[in-house]
């Protein structure tokens, strides 16, 4: 029902607070490249250690995706989405007042946990409002903001930073504690929650602004059994195992990509000898190919397949990122950027729609949220593996072909995985659909 409804304010409404969200995200994972630089310098900090602090935030999402996110299966996603981006935003502010490593840590360790939290839960529920023939288009459009996030950080950073030092980039981090209120106001709960939980009322609430102009007087909406509540063995049973684990590569070697180029890329640039503006002006490149990528990606996927399309992404993320080895000229550089950043950060934009659509709606927070949560192994590891990698001093070329390695190992995954379909031991009857 909801999936066919037709296109209105209500739903407008809907995808810009999860834009705004998702650039809430982008901003916050992106600020810390902008600013690690700096630190290393003020604080005296190695690689190692700065690219360690780098991973504290990824931690936090690995936490808040596999711990948090999948209470929103019980307790619904609105609660769980307002909670978390208040906690995210005043964690980020208070990060302009550290003096040290051990409380920048900690802190984004919180705001890394509500926003693992949080990104799981607004992608679903973009896919659960949206409409069907354009389910993957919303979704990756959701998801391109994240690039709106980091571009925003890098051109802040470039402004700012000589105004009110790294500090000032995270004041900017503050202000989407405004957006609360408007959170509180006009952020509607998920209407296959509502229905599986038989909160009837408040599920003909939402319809009624979904489908102002159909008569929901035949809606049922029943309470869910013991069997069908979101549990994580549900995702390993009845034959899927395999395929969840191949979701989780994937996602891993996704965001090891992507989070591992927005920490290190402007230091990597400084490395071959480009000065830190222009660095940061590369970080500003492979975000907007990350836009791009992301709305290209869904629009694509609504059209072909999720399958060839992830494959084609992980491909080019590859190659582009070999090509980027041989420090070509800046036409050239920009070009590749450009690509890269369209196929790493693209990427994932369209397996967290692939992940919306894979996993039944009993199980959606719990399936995105841990596959979100066990692939910031990989962005854990992104940082890291780039902090290392400039720690051992190798050559240029070198650090981007290691870097691209993850890119072939992401396509074999997928295109294992993505011709498949999540397996359930019977259907239940509810009422309301968002697909």
């Amino acid at each position: 029902m909801v999936g066919n409804a037709r296109l209105n304010g209500f739903h407008v409404g809907v995808l810009v607070m999860c834009s705004l969200l998702m650039i809430v995200d982008g901003y916050d994972m992106v600020s810390y490249g902008t600013v690690i630089a700096h630190l290393m310098d003020e604080w005296q900090m190695d690689p190692v250690t700065a690219g360690t602090l780098g991973s504290m935030a990824l931690v936090g999402m690995l936490v808040g995706g596999m711990g948090i996110a999948p209470l929103a299966d019980r307790y619904g996603r609105r609660p769980l989405m307002i909670t978390c981006v208040t906690i995210a935003s005043a964690g980020s502010l208070a990060c302009a007042f550290t003096t040290g490593p051990f409380q920048l840590g900690a802190l984004r360790f919180a705001v890394g946990a509500a926003l693992g939290a949080l990104v799981p839960n607004f992608i679903a529920m973009t896919g659960e409002f949206a409409p069907r023939r354009v389910k993957a288009l919303w979704v990756t459009l959701v998801s391109s903001f994240y690039s709106v996030g980091g571009i925003g950080a890098a051109v802040f950073a470039i402004y700012i930073e000589p105004v009110w030092t790294w500090r000032g980039v995270f004041y900017i981090s503050g202000l989407p504690l405004l957006l609360v209120p408007v959170l509180l106001r006009f952020l509607p709960e998920s209407p296959e929650f509502l229905a599986a939980n038989g909160d009837r009322a408040k599920l003909l609430s939402v319809l009624r602004k979904v489908d102002p102009h159909n008569d929901h007087s035949d809606v049922v909406a029943g309470e869910r059994t013991e069997a069908g509540k979101a549990r994580l063995a549900q995702l390993f049973a009845n034959g899927n195992a395999l395929n969840n684990v191949l979701i989780w590569v994937f996602f891993a070697m996704c965001m090891l990509l992507s989070y591992g180029l927005n920490t290190w890329l402007p230091k990597l640039m400084q490395t071959a000898g480009y000065p830190l503006g222009s660095a940061l002006w590369n970080l500003v490149v492979l975000n907007l190919g990350g836009m791009v990528g992301a709305v290209a990606g869904g629009w694509m996927a609504d059209r072909w397949n999720y399958r060839g399309t992830l494959v084609l992404y992980f491909v080019l993320a590859s190659v582009s990122l070999i090509g980027l080895s041989f420090n070509p000229n800046s036409l050239v550089l920009n070009v590749l950027l450009f690509v890269a950043g369209a196929a790493t950060i693209g990427v994932l934009a369209i397996i967290h729609a692939f992940a919306v659509e894979y996993y039944p709606a009993e199980v959606r927070s719990t399936g995105v949220g841990w596959a979100a949560g066990v692939g910031r192994i990989g962005a854990i590891g992104g940082p890291t593996l780039g902090g290392a990698l400039l720690a051992l001093e190798l050559p240029f070329q070198q650090n981007f072909i290691a870097v691209a390695v993850p890119g072939v190992i992401g396509a074999v995954a997928v295109a294992v995985v993505a011709k498949k379909k999540f397996r359930t031991a019977r259907r239940e009857p509810v009422a309301v659909t968002a697909s």
